[in-house]
């Protein structure tokens, strides 16, 4: 075993057992055990509950990504005013005026990165999971017994090796399959996964847009304007 799967031993074992708990409710709620409708719902589920656990995170990258654009214009007048400027004096003036801009207004950029920085070890290792199993179904998983991932047993792993999902099996690649299927699946799902994030941050602008609006008409109500 590689020192990165090592290293991302533990979120792997959590992964595995989240997806196999899904996967034996949605078989007690009348799934088929060996379908791929029921792994790539227990995939879904997994996604799910990281999304329920990282909600704090959530909210502070909206509150920070709302924040910066609110304070684009105050930024741009800071930038204007030491434009040509790059002379080391200046420079730290520039981003001392910056900071306490950000911490006037509460927010920072780095908030922003938080969600993102959290979700990139857990999606590591559920795609490290995905990717051993294979070997797990050959019994030849370079870790313990070689027959298991926490709760993922190599009887599980079979199953899901052999499953599909639309015509395309789970276990297929985008590069390595054969038959159309599993591209055509793959493309579909991308492209979904694009528009659910487009129409995300779509609602996002245009509910800071209205804040926007909103604050610049309380502006020109309370100036008389």
């Amino acid at each position: 075993m590689s020192f990165f799967d090592n290293l991302l031993w533990p979120i792997k074992w959590v992964v595995a057992w989240i997806m196999v708990g899904a996967h034996d409710f949605l078989t007690w709620l009348g799934l088929d055990s060996a379908g791929g409708l029921t792994w790539a719902l227990s995939i879904v589920a997994l996604v799910i509950a990281i999304r329920i656990l990282l909600i704090p995170l959530f909210v502070k990258q909206i509150k920070a990504s709302r924040g910066m654009q609110i304070l684009q214009p105050d930024m741009q007048k800071i930038q204007k005013k030491y434009k040509g400027k790059t002379d080391p004096a200046s420079r730290q003036a520039m981003q001392q005026e910056m900071m306490a801009l950000y911490r006037e207004h509460g927010t920072t950029p780095f908030a922003s990165c938080l969600p993102i920085l959290a979700q990139m070890p857990i999606f590591f290792a559920l795609f490290r999971v995905l990717w051993s199993m294979p070997v797990l179904a050959e019994g030849n998983y370079p870790r313990g017994d070689g027959t298991s991932i926490g709760g993922l047993t190599q009887e599980l792993a079979v199953e899901f090796e052999a499953a599909d999902f639309f015509g395309a099996t789970l276990s297929s690649t985008f590069l390595h399959s054969e038959g159309l299927e599993p591209k055509i699946v793959s493309v579909i799902l991308i492209i979904m996964m694009s528009l659910t994030m487009l129409f995300t941050q779509r609602q996002l602008t245009m509910k800071n847009m209205r804040r926007r609006r909103h604050r610049t008409i309380r502006w020109r109500v309370s100036s008389g304007c």
